[in-house]
């Protein structure tokens, strides 16, 4: 079933032919990090409307979070037709519209995804970007100079890692409780 409430949200944050507002107090990815961690630890922290969740229950013992990079709204229009794997979905499940984070980027949304951290927080926003700390372009998920191919050589620097990627993860935040 496609969430009507999510489509109309968005396009009411549409303002302009091409740019949509980032919804981050319901419908953005932002908030799947905190969706996810009330339906494990039973949170009623601000997240996901629950909505998204249709008649589901709002308490699991396991959660699976599937994310196919890249794949917006367009090309589930396009698809969802085609393909058994979209049809079934669409059939069995609540599909929502969610906004991405500005910028909307792998870096920015996978980054979020794994540390609960919307990209203010975070400040991975790019798969490169300039970095005071060394003075240098660097790849961050990579820990990394840019334009080099070996992971971690920004340890030479003998900066400690936590001053460039956010060290809190969702993962952390799960096992504690």
């Amino acid at each position: 079933m496609i969430n009507t409430a999510s489509l109309e949200a968005i396009k009411k944050a549409k303002f302009s032919k091409n740019f949509i507002k980032p919804l981050y107090d319901s419908y953005c990815f932002s908030n799947i990090p905190q969706a996810v961690k009330n339906l494990l630890l039973d949170e009623k922290k601000p997240a996901l409307p629950l909505d998204v969740f249709g008649s589901l229950p709002q308490s699991y013992n396991k959660v699976i979070v599937f994310v196919i990079d890249s794949f917006g709204w367009k090309f589930f229009e396009k698809y969802s037709e085609k393909y058994s794997f979209l049809q079934h979905i669409k059939k069995n499940a609540v599909v929502s519209k969610l906004t991405t984070q500005y910028p909307p980027t792998t870096a920015a949304e996978m980054t979020t995804l794994h540390t609960g951290l919307p990209v203010g927080q975070s400040g991975v926003y790019e798969w490169f970007y300039y970095e005071p700390l060394v003075d240098a372009v660097i790849a961050p998920l990579l820990f990394s100079f840019a334009g080099r191919r070996v992971r971690d050589n920004l340890l030479a620097t003998g900066i400690e890692p936590k001053k460039f990627f956010p060290i809190q993860t969702i993962y952390k935040d799960l096992q504690k409780k």
